[in-house]
C-alpha cells in the first residue's frame, strides 16, 4: 500500500494517525506464512524536515517447529520504525544511516510492515518451550509419545569410562 507522504513533506510538525489492515504478499524463501491481514497502528509525523514512521503491528503466521517440523499458528506482535528523508544535493553533508532517502513522494507501508515482521521472527522457532522434538533413530514426533527405541546412543569406545563409575 503506498502512503502519499506530499502533505508531511513542507509541514514541520504535522502528524497523520494509522489505523490500517494490510495484505502483504508472500516471498519466496520464506520460513513462515501471514494469515490474513496484517494489522498496523501508529503515526507518521514530520519531525525537523525528516518523516518519522512509528507503528505497532500483529499478524497471524504459521510457522514450522524447528524441532518436531510440525505447523503451528502464533500471532506475532511487531514494531515498524523508519525515519525519512528527501535528498537535498545542494547539501554535501555525509549520508546519515539510520535516515532512509526518499525518492519521490511515497513509501509502501505494505513492504515496511513485511520487514518488521521478519525481523521479529524468532531465529529458533519452537512450537512451545517443552517440545520434545523427533526421535534420532526412527524420527517419531516425541510429543505424541515414546516410540520404544533405545535412545541411548554412545560411542562404544566410551564403554570403559562408564565401568569407572
Amino acid at each position: 500500500m503506498e502512503f502519499n507522504l506530499l502533505p508531511l513533506l513542507n509541514c514541520e510538525g504535522k502528524q497523520v494517525p494509522l489505523d490500517l489492515t494490510l495484505e502483504i504478499a508472500p516471498r519466496t524463501g520464506d520460513n513462515f506464512r501471514i494469515l490474513g491481514p496484517v494489522s498496523l497502528v501508529g503515526n507518521i509525523i514530520n519531525i525537523g524536515g525528516s518523516i518519522e514512521l512509528n507503528a505497532k503491528g500483529q499478524a497471524e503466521l504459521i510457522l514450522t517447529c524447528d524441532r518436531c517440523t510440525e505447523e503451528f499458528s502464533m500471532t506475532l506482535p511487531f514494531t515498524v520504525e523508519e525515519r525519512f528523508k528527501k535528498e537535498d544535493p545542494a547539501q554535501g553533508e555525509e549520508p546519515n544511516p539510520d535516515i532512509t532517502v526518499l525518492e519521490g513522494n511515497t513509501i509502501d507501508l505494505a513492504e515496511l510492515a513485511y520487514d518488521g515482521l521478519a525481523l521479529q521472527i524468532p531465529s529458533k522457532i519452537l512450537c512451545g518451550e517443552d517440545c520434545l522434538g523427533l526421535c534420532p533413530n526412527c524420527g517419531q514426533n516425541l510429543n505424541h509419545g515414546e516410540c520404544g527405541c533405545d535412545t541411548r546412543t554412545t560411542d562404544p569406545r566410551f564403554d570403559v569410562l562408564d565401568q569407572l563409575l
